[in-house]
């Protein structure tokens, strides 16, 4: 198989298990189940019970199993290679649905930290580098 089909078949697997504890899983999995399922009504239906079984395990303790989420990720890694290798002309729209995820579902690695803060004189706050130069009158 073509090394950049198996790393997007790996990407994609990533992304969706992030999905799975997110709001945006019910339009991920939608979206998967159709270009998966190639229009075949009975095998989206198949699909879609599949992935809601994979995210139940992944979301069953809070945070997520890192177990449970390492092996969801390859199983669908292993499912998503199959069909690439099978429907090479799907790349196209699982590269899309890789962007959109990656563009709604946050950075698992982020933190995100929130300050207030209350300032006086001579206060000063920066995010990164700061270079202060003050000059004091002889009052004080």
């Amino acid at each position: 198989m073509d090394p950049a089909l198996a790393g997007l078949a790996g990407a994609v697997a990533a992304a969706l298990v992030e999905a799975m504890t997110t709001d945006f899983w019910g339009t991920t999995r939608t979206r998967l189940a159709r270009i998966v399922g190639r229009g075949a009504h009975a095998a989206e239906s198949d699909l879609t019970r599949e992935l809601e079984e994979s995210a139940g395990r992944v979301g069953r303790s809070s945070p997520p199993d890192q177990a449970a989420v390492a092996a969801e990720q390859a199983r669908w890694t292993a499912l998503l290679t199959a069909f690439l290798a099978e429907h090479m002309d799907a790349s196209t729209e699982l590269q899309d649905l890789l962007r959109h995820v990656r563009e709604v579902v946050p950075d698992a690695g982020a933190v995100h930290v929130v300050q207030n803060i209350t300032t006086g004189r001579n206060a000063f706050i920066a995010g990164r580098d700061q270079h202060i130069s003050l000059i004091s009158d002889d009052d004080g």
